[in-house]
């Protein structure tokens, strides 16, 4: 018998985290997120009929119950829509390809029963980490109340039984300690890389995030405008203010700034008082304009405790691909124009195209 729980749990164990893992891992992917049910549901099916396979001459028909754990951890990934299909990849698995004793019979249609059962209490009541050993006890007893009917309380029947209760228990919450704590290192590894790409007084996409928004437009050939944009003598206010106001100015100065994009533009922080914004398939007139409008709207801000400061900007431009191809250029491009933007007397507003005019 020792033989047989080693076979159970090796493979309950082995099939969860293995199942389990990819959607973890990559839960964001358009593939997973569209298709996780169905998926989940196959391959939790075929999990639980590989169990069945290899476990049921050593378990005499009781141990492959354990199968459950997966139809209840198939719901916790995927819903009731899981649930359907490995159940039902289960009963059919155990008709067609070797079951043929009454208490395999009586198993198979109890598991016809509970799978639907499963799926509409899921339906209403979705299965989480906090109510998923309510499901499993509910399972379990059910479970064990067939088999105690079906041996007619038999001294040796309750015994086998108890010790089926034992494992199955031990080995729903050992695979669920683990699934959680992978769950939740899970999120913490994205939460540390989500906060390196993210500026975190402005809530911004960071210097990093910027490179790589700009990167995914070149590899994909899109034509954009970027705006490499200066808040001019901030440093001043940080002395004169202090930081804290500092920082105030800066947060409001942002909001405005963000208002003023279209909905397809992306902004970023890349140091203390620079800003990179992203306007894709758009033409140099227009980036023009909206840096105009930009620029406008800072000049408007007023700060109650300090309704002495006043704003403006200093905004450089350049054109991918028309003025180059590379990224490093681009960032060149837009870095002079933003020094020839400084130099100009009223509207500090500059774009590459006109810098190559002057030469």
């Amino acid at each position: 018998m020792f033989f047989e729980f080693i076979i159970n749990f090796s493979i309950l164990f082995c099939f969860s985290i293995l199942i389990f893992w990819p959607f973890i891992q990559y839960s964001n992917k358009p593939f997973i997120m569209n298709y996780k049910s169905l998926i989940a549901g196959l391959t939790f099916g075929f999990a639980a009929l590989i169990l069945s396979v290899l476990t049921a001459p050593f378990a005499n028909g009781v141990l492959i119950n354990s199968r459950t754990i997966f139809l209840l951890f198939g719901g916790l990934l995927g819903g009731p829509t899981t649930i359907l299909i490995a159940g039902f990849l289960i009963v059919i698995g155990r008709k067609v390809l070797f079951f043929t004793s009454t208490l395999a019979i009586i198993m198979m249609y109890n598991m016809l029963f509970v799978t639907c059962g499963t799926a509409y209490a899921a339906y209403k009541w979705p299965i989480t980490y906090q109510n998923l050993p309510i499901y499993f006890y509910a399972l379990t007893f059910e479970h064990i109340v067939v088999l105690i009917v079906y041996y007619r309380c038999s001294v040796e029947g309750i015994q086998y039984l108890i010790i089926y209760l034992l494992f199955s228990t031990f080995t729903f919450y050992a695979i669920r300690k683990i699934l959680s704590q992978l769950e939740h290192k899970n999120k913490q590894i994205k939460q540390i890389y989500a906060l390196r790409k993210m500026d975190f007084l402005t809530q911004l996409p960071n210097n990093i995030a910027v490179e790589k928004k700009l990167t995914s437009y070149i590899s994909a050939k899109v034509p954009f405008e970027l705006l490499h944009i200066d808040i001019r003598h901030f440093q001043d206010i940080n002395f004169t203010y202090h930081f804290e106001t500092g920082d105030e100015v800066l947060i409001e100065a942002t909001q405005v700034i963000q208002q003023q994009l279209p909905s397809n533009a992306f902004i970023g922080r890349i140091g203390s008082d620079e800003f990179y914004v992203i306007l894709p398939s758009l033409a140099p007139a227009q980036s023009i304009t909206i840096a105009s409008e930009i620029d406008h709207s800072v000049r408007q801000l007023t700060f109650k405790k300090h309704p002495e400061i006043q704003l403006s900007l200093a905004i450089g431009i350049s054109s991918y691909p028309s003025n180059t191809l590379k990224l490093d250029q681009l960032y060149q491009n837009c870095y002079h124009a933003l020094l020839q933007a400084k130099l100009q007397k009223s509207i500090h507003i500059f774009h590459y195209n006109q810098l190559q005019q002057l030469q």
